[in-house]
């Protein structure tokens, strides 16, 4: 009897034992899959009916000197003042948050957007960011949960410029991943906030005549993702 007591207490550790290795397992990832039934459709909130999509991301390529950062004033502003599209069509008056890496906003951005016409109340830039108690310069690749912080502050962000789009990427910008993966906090930001998305990038050099969106510089993923590509050119002359 004695005997058949101790099997017994040991059989009973062993299972315990088991038990607890099972608890500490990590459980199976699970996929959640949904009807299409269930998925209720939705318009495109146009900002600027058939050019500028609200939550969604723009990209404004062209070789240097092309007047790309001269089109983006003038969307800053028509948006900013509610203006006129080209179209005549009215825009809906909003605030406009800018990035640039390339251009200063003192001697370059500002009088561009004065002679856009823009409302500078209206409009505002990134500049530095303030990191447990260190002061550094801001980084769209890393720094755009405490951006969307900012802009939820200010609100009403119609439209949210990235000059260049590259810098967006911190891994390689050649590599079709790395981009998706950079891009998406930038399109998770833009579908948050309802805002439309610019973002600014050059040609690749030696790609005449090719495709506009295989001329993006980078990966075909900045054009993929976008959900418009505009493409800024000089004309030749008469």
């Amino acid at each position: 009897m004695t005997v058949n007591l101790i099997e017994l207490t040991q059989d009973q550790r062993q299972r315990r034992r088991f038990r607890r290795q099972a608890s500490m397992e990590k459980p199976e990832p699970r996929v959640e899959l949904i009807a299409g039934c269930d998925i209720a459709p939705e318009p495109i909130n146009w900002l600027w009916p058939g050019w500028l999509a609200s939550g969604k991301l723009h990209v404004l390529a062209g070789p240097p000197g092309t007047g790309k950062t001269t089109v983006a004033a003038a969307l800053a502003g028509t948006i900013t003042s509610g203006g006129e599209w080209p179209d005549q069509s009215a825009s809906p008056q909003g605030n406009v948050l800018i990035w640039s890496g390339e251009d200063e906003p003192a001697d370059t951005l500002v009088p561009r957007l004065m002679a856009a016409g823009a409302d500078l109340k209206s409009v505002f830039f990134v500049d530095k960011i303030h990191d447990q108690g260190v002061e550094r310069s801001f980084d769209p690749a890393t720094d755009m949960q405490p951006l969307l912080a900012a802009v939820r502050a200010i609100g009403g962000i119609r439209l949210l410029i990235i000059d260049p789009l590259v810098s967006v990427v911190q891994g390689d910008s050649h590599k079709n991943a790395e981009v998706r993966r950079g891009l998406q906090p930038l399109v998770t930001l833009a579908g948050e906030m309802g805002c439309a998305v610019l973002g600014i990038t050059h040609f690749s050099k030696g790609t005449g005549g090719k495709d506009p969106v295989e001329r993006i510089s980078g990966s075909i993923a900045f054009g993929a993702l976008a959900r418009i590509v505009y493409v800024t050119a000089k004309l030749p002359d008469d």
